[in-house]
């Protein structure tokens, strides 16, 4: 589906265009993207980024913005996880859970065989990604459970580590340059 750009920072929800080239738009109130218009924070995004269901789940499957692209890249799709202390398997582009732990993240390894990330065929890849997700699948709450106490402090780390970077990662651009 291809997405409308728009001059102003107003869309309607679910309005796209679809394969045929035609414009699909239910009528519904505008939606105002606050990044757009700039009267957003970093406490905003948090909370925003916050979802109820997370309560409800141990593992994530992040499915990152592009799968088959030659960089790697991070968004709010790997950050959410973070942000609720879950553990979580990245179907993106391979390189991606290196720059995580470039970054300073921990990551998940030996529970979750990280090998798929460094897979440069995208259909190798998934199916190193689904075979994984096959043998995780395979555990019972209980194993999930204590998996997940086994990894608190990792996931822990993650959440601080990634505040930390929301107040310091400019400063440390500008130092760079």
């Amino acid at each position: 589906m291809f997405h409308r750009i728009y001059s102003k920072p107003f869309t309607r929800i679910n309005e796209a265009w679809n394969f045929n080239g035609e414009m699909n738009s239910s009528i519904q109130k505008p939606y105002r993207d606050a990044l757009v218009t700039g009267k957003t924070n970093i406490h905003q995004i948090c909370k925003n980024l916050y979802c109820d269901f997370y309560k409800n789940i141990a593992f994530d499957i992040v499915t990152e913005t592009v799968y088959n692209y030659p960089y790697p890249q991070i968004t709010e799709k790997t950050i959410r996880p973070i942000v609720h202390k879950r553990m979580f398997i990245i179907a993106g582009v391979p390189g991606v859970i290196r720059l995580l732990q470039d970054k300073g993240f921990k990551t998940f390894s030996p529970f979750i065989n990280e090998g798929y990330d460094n897979i440069k065929d995208p259909h190798k890849r998934m199916q190193a990604i689904v075979d994984e997700l096959v043998r995780i699948s395979k555990f019972s709450i209980d194993e999930i459970r204590e998996t997940m106490l086994q990894y608190k402090s990792i996931l822990q780390h993650n959440y601080d580590h990634y505040v930390w970077l929301c107040n310091h990662e400019i400063e440390q651009i500008v130092d760079n340059l």
